[in-house]
């Protein structure tokens, strides 16, 4: 038997034996206890997300420059290590052929902007 199906339970038993102030009191418990269910899965989502973002964390290789790039990307995309920081978001900069064939990168976000040193 479940939480609620006991609370059910407890509930029908209250109102048949007339008891008022008990079945406002399992009426008061069940509230609360949806009020929890509520709150274990909005934690459980919270703890999804922070051990997700543990993991891309451990992924991150970073560089003399403010970015970042994830092992095993082969196509070395770089993101802001600025947002990151600052707001745990992977945000992907822009490639802009600079000066002497250098290449600088640029966050739309955030304005973070710097030389790529590492191919």
């Amino acid at each position: 038997m479940g939480l609620y199906e006991g609370i059910k339970d407890a509930i029908g038993i209250a109102q048949k034996a007339d008891n008022v102030e008990l079945y406002k009191q399992l009426i008061d418990l069940s509230s609360q206890a949806l009020d929890m269910q509520t709150e274990i899965a909005k934690l459980r989502e919270e703890n999804s997300e922070l051990q997700k973002s543990k993991e891309t964390e451990q992924r991150f290789v970073r560089h003399e420059q403010p970015y970042l790039t994830l092992q095993g990307d082969n196509q070395k995309v770089c993101y802001c290590a600025v947002c990151w920081g600052k707001d745990e978001k992977m945000i992907q900069m822009d490639r802009i052929n600079w000066d002497k064939g250098q290449i600088k990168l640029y966050c739309s976000v955030c304005e973070n902007h710097c030389i790529e040193c590492e191919q």
